[in-house]
């Protein structure tokens, strides 16, 4: 082999390494590439950064179990969650749908109930769940087309006593057999929350744009409150012991410990509260509503103020 043969294939040799080790330089780059692009900012990586970031849209309702309060519901626009004890809210309902005007029963042994729409479309009327919101039953549509209950209360004195105001404000409606039949009530105004005492299932308490109205013959005849006239009242609760909050506009959360006479202020937080459920047991609230930025979430308060923990919340999403 002569010297022009030896230099031609040495410099070849040259070239392919060259060429070789380009190309894995650019497939590296590719990978890292790719890498960089599944790192990026997603639903998975932000709840495994924080599980309180829940992928929910509006929180409609609150409400605790009546026989163990560390478990609290859930109820939004998509899908049903429970808390327990303070932990990250988990989806639990095997059918996606929209639960209006929640509530929790405060006596053991009776269901959950809910109203608003299913994700086919339409108005559910009432509907009620017995395993904890995993599965939902229709009740009632009440009238034709269906309700959509956007406020709604039960009564503990006696469970099978149902009101609620129809969203396309065609009614008000109270049913005393678990919601097999029902009767249409005058009502004040458009209402937007609904309470009804625990002590006595005559005396209702709803809130509307224009403050709040009580009625101690079951929702037949309304007496309008001084306070608070020309506000708008977001959420009505009791707890177990007769105390009666409210979330006022303006004013927030506010409570009243005779049946409306007179209020006093709580301790603020940054939500517009829309939803609000008490737990007595341990001189608490869970509070939901839409924070300053204007995010859903869901915080528990004590009735003192001095303790203030977020159970979850949508920021992070958007």
């Amino acid at each position: 082999m002569n010297s022009n043969n030896k230099k031609f294939i040495i410099i070849s040799a040259v070239v392919v390494i060259a060429i070789i080790v380009t190309l894995i330089l650019i497939g590296s780059s590719l990978i890292n590439s790719s890498v960089i692009v599944e790192q990026s900012p997603n639903l998975e990586s932000s709840q495994e950064l924080d599980p309180r970031i829940i992928n929910w849209r509006h929180v409609h309702g609150l409400g605790l179990d009546p026989a163990n309060h560390s478990v609290l519901y859930i109820a939004t626009h998509g899908d049903f969650y429970q808390s327990i004890s303070g932990a990250p809210p988990i989806k639990v309902d095997k059918v996606r749908a929209d639960y209006m005007a929640f509530n929790a029963p405060l006596v053991s042994g009776f269901p959950l109930y809910a109203s608003g729409h299913p994700s086919t479309g339409g108005n559910t009327g009432l509907i009620k769940s017995n395993d904890g919101g995993v599965t939902w039953q229709h009740v009632s549509n009440v009238i034709e087309p269906p309700v959509d209950f956007h406020a709604m209360a039960v009564s503990k004195q006696n469970p099978e006593t149902i009101i609620g105001f129809d969203s396309g404000a065609r009614g008000l409606f109270k049913s005393v057999d678990a919601g097999k039949t029902w009767e249409t009530l005058d009502y004040p105004e458009y209402v937007s929350a609904l309470a009804i005492s625990p002590d006595d299932s005559e005396l209702v308490f709803a809130g509307t744009g224009n403050g709040i109205f009580k009625s101690d013959n079951g929702g037949k005849t309304w007496i309008h409150l001084d306070t608070y006239r020309g506000l708008s009242v977001f959420a009505l609760t009791f707890d177990d012991t007769g105390k009666l909050f409210a979330s006022v506009k303006t004013f927030g959360i506010v409570q009243s410990d005779n049946s409306g006479d007179s209020w006093e202020s709580m301790v603020n937080v940054d939500l517009t509260v829309t939803s609000i459920t008490a737990d007595s047991q341990n001189n608490g609230l869970y509070v939901s509503g839409f924070s300053s930025d204007g995010y859903q979430e869901v915080y528990k308060v004590s009735y003192d103020g001095n303790s203030y923990e977020m159970i979850g919340t949508n920021k992070g999403l958007r």
